[in-house]
């Protein structure tokens, strides 16, 4: 049985991410604040006790999972698909706004598509598979840290699931 404890980034800064096309809420960085967050989890970490620590590719997650390692000595690998849920498949540029108006939507249809029609955002059953298929490769781990994103953790624990910046959840899985 391995452990996973999931954690989420501390609290991000997204206050530039309207001046940047694309994907800028991607590299929105922790605010002092949730520097603050990640710190104060570090003891509840060291019991945890983790072989090693994966991390989402985004930038609020990586600088969280970079306060940590500098805490704790242990291997570190950066897993692209622990990325946070796609409120926009398409990868044009949208507003706050639009952002808003998808995640309202997301919710509404509990994260799922209507069977037979597609919507601009990632469905909760794809952020689960592609999490999921990283998961399984630290199987052979008996305790992992995961440094990922508030969509991410409720894909795997259920959309209702309330997680607060630089929160843990512990999750098992058997091979």
């Amino acid at each position: 049985m391995t452990s996973f404890f999931l954690m989420r980034h501390g609290e991000p800064d997204f206050s530039d991410c309207d001046q940047r096309p694309g994907m800028g809420s991607d590299l929105a960085p922790l605010t002092p604040a949730g520097e603050s967050q990640v710190a104060q989890q570090i003891s509840k970490i060291r019991e945890f006790n983790p072989e090693i620590v994966i991390s989402s590719p985004m930038t609020r997650a990586m600088q969280t999972a970079l306060i940590l390692r500098s805490e704790l000595a242990m291997p570190f690998k950066v897993e692209f698909n622990l990325h946070e849920w796609q409120s926009d498949l398409s990868f044009k540029l949208r507003t706050f706004e639009n952002f808003q108006a998808c995640q309202s939507e997301y919710f509404r249809m509990n994260g799922e598509w209507p069977a037979g029609e597609t919507r601009c955002w990632e469905p909760v059953s794809s952020v689960r598979s592609r999490v999921l298929m990283v998961l399984r490769k630290y199987l052979t781990s008996r305790r992992v840290l995961v440094i990922c994103h508030g969509q991410v953790i409720r894909s795997l624990t259920g959309l209702d699931t309330k997680v607060d910046t630089a929160g843990l959840v512990r999750l098992e899985m058997n091979e």
